[in-house]
């Protein structure tokens, strides 16, 4: 799946080295069986709202055996950070990977956890757009100053995509997702 807007945005914005990063990673673990989605803003871009984004947030099962895998090769290009157990770095580009729990939250107080990944393959596995959509109403709810741009994307897809008032979003962000559809549409 490739969105024809953030093909052009990556290209006009020198970030294409983000789209390769994370496909350099989900080909090293699906050479290992290992499952992946993507999330954040690469999985924003592809479901219709192309804005810049500079890392990948990739959801795996085992963020431990994923980070083993994927910093084997002791040459490179994908290398641990230093002091950080669930990020690394792309070195041909620079771009971050952040590998996030299966199953898990992504912080403190929040309750949609990220799905599990069930397909292992070279080609990027982006989350549905109702657990996109879930995930980052869940995050902006319990950090809304730092997360702002969580809401955005959330406005966003609603306004390109036309999303419907009863689209299926977890059930703890529910009450989140109406007020802002029904927000955007009261500002008609």
């Amino acid at each position: 799946m490739i969105d024809h807007d953030a093909y052009v945005l990556r290209e006009a914005t020198g970030t294409s080295g983000v789209l390769e990063a994370a496909r350099l990673a989900a080909g090293r673990l699906a050479d290992h069986l290992i499952p992946h989605l993507i999330v954040g803003g690469i999985a924003v871009q592809e479901h219709g709202y192309p804005r810049v984004t500079i890392d990948v947030d990739m959801v795996v099962p085992d963020v431990l055996d994923a980070l083993e895998i994927l910093t084997a090769d002791v040459a490179g290009p994908l290398v641990r950070l230093r002091g950080v157990e669930d990020r690394i770095t792309d070195n041909r580009s620079g771009t971050v990977i952040d590998l996030l729990p299966a199953g898990k939250v992504v912080k403190r107080g929040c309750h949609v956890p990220f799905p599990t990944p069930t397909v292992a393959s070279d080609l990027l596995q982006i989350v549905g757009l109702e657990k996109l959509i879930s995930l980052k109403l869940d995050s902006w709810s319990h950090t809304p100053l730092r997360r702002l741009r969580d809401k955005t994307d959330v406005v966003e897809i609603i306004l390109r995509r036309k999303l419907p008032r009863d689209l299926a979003v977890d059930l703890d962000v529910r009450q989140l997702y109406l007020e802002t559809w029904d927000g955007l549409q009261a500002e008609r």
